[in-house]
């Protein structure tokens, strides 16, 4: 269905509907291809269906990122049934069923990718880096990380048994990131838009350590109470930073492809409004940037 019924409310009290969910998730997928995030066909990304702990709704195997619709997005079922034209692969049900599962209230949506920049710490030896960690505590974008992030360094090739989708997913339980060795990267949180906030920054984060460790200079890492103090105050405006970013890049793809339309109604910009009169001390976001 393109549509449905069952109804919840995101960290901002926003109501989520099926068709509110389809069109960020498919914007999502719009946008990391054109940010180039994404490998051909492959790679998965997913959101549970709003009121539901265990049908989610993700792209058919087969489709470009960019080809992607609300209306073409599939729904399944836990027991791998698909409702909507097409089918979805084994490793996206075994990975995204069991991420969801382990912990539904936080892994709302889930998105899998081997971008570039963070794929490339995943296969250097972590003995090498800094606190053997692959996202070193280097740059304010990192920041958002701390302490957030499960190293797998286990890889056992493609995801095709309930086994394996549920070790991987133990390890995101409580974490927002999951770093394979060999493979990958996982991104889990309570809304979309928080998901492909974390997506977007932390291949941001990767690329800048990636051009400063081709120099051959040690990497500057940041004090452990800065990046507690950074880290606490991004969370407490996590869900407005990000849910402004992703409207922001829903009217850019409105803009970009004019046959792209949206089921649910679009929300109108976001942020405070600049005209005269509208400067209140509380709508004015904190400087975390």
């Amino acid at each position: 269905p393109a549509s449905g019924t069952a109804s919840t409310a995101d960290a901002m009290g926003k109501v989520e509907t099926e068709a509110s969910a389809r069109d960020d998730l498919a914007a999502v997928y719009r946008m990391c291809h054109k940010l180039g995030l994404n490998e051909g066909v492959c790679n998965h990304m997913s959101v549970l269906v709003p009121g539901t702990s265990d049908r989610f709704l993700v792209a058919p195997y087969g489709l470009l990122w960019s080809e992607v619709t609300p209306e073409s997005l599939v729904l399944v079922d836990p027991k791998g049934r698909v409702v909507g034209d097409g089918a979805v692969d084994t490793s996206a049900f075994e990975i995204h069923s069991a991420m969801h599962a382990v912990n539904p209230e936080k892994n709302v949506a889930v998105l899998h990718t081997h971008m570039p920049y963070t794929t490339a710490l995943c296969v250097i030896q972590n003995d090498t880096l800094p606190n053997k960690e692959r996202i070193a505590m280097c740059c304010q974008n990192a920041l958002r990380f701390w302490n957030d992030i499960s190293y797998d360094e286990i890889f056992r090739g493609w995801v095709l048994d309930p086994e394996e989708g549920l070790r991987l997913a133990a390890g995101l339980k409580e974490k927002r990131v999951g770093l394979q060795k060999h493979h990958g990267v996982f991104i889990c949180a309570p809304t979309l838009a928080q998901a492909f906030d974390d997506l977007y920054y932390l291949e941001q984060a990767a690329k800048v350590q990636v051009l400063a460790m081709s120099t051959g200079a040690p990497l500057a890492l940041v004090d452990e109470d800065v990046c507690k103090s950074v880290k606490e105050a991004f969370d407490s405006e996590r869900e407005n930073f990000a849910r402004q970013h992703l409207d922001a890049r829903k009217r850019e793809l409105s803009r970009d492809d004019k046959t792209l339309k949206w089921l649910a109604q679009p929300k109108a910009k976001g942020g405070y409004d600049q005209s005269e009169g509208d400067r209140s001390p509380e709508k004015v976001l904190p400087g975390v940037f």
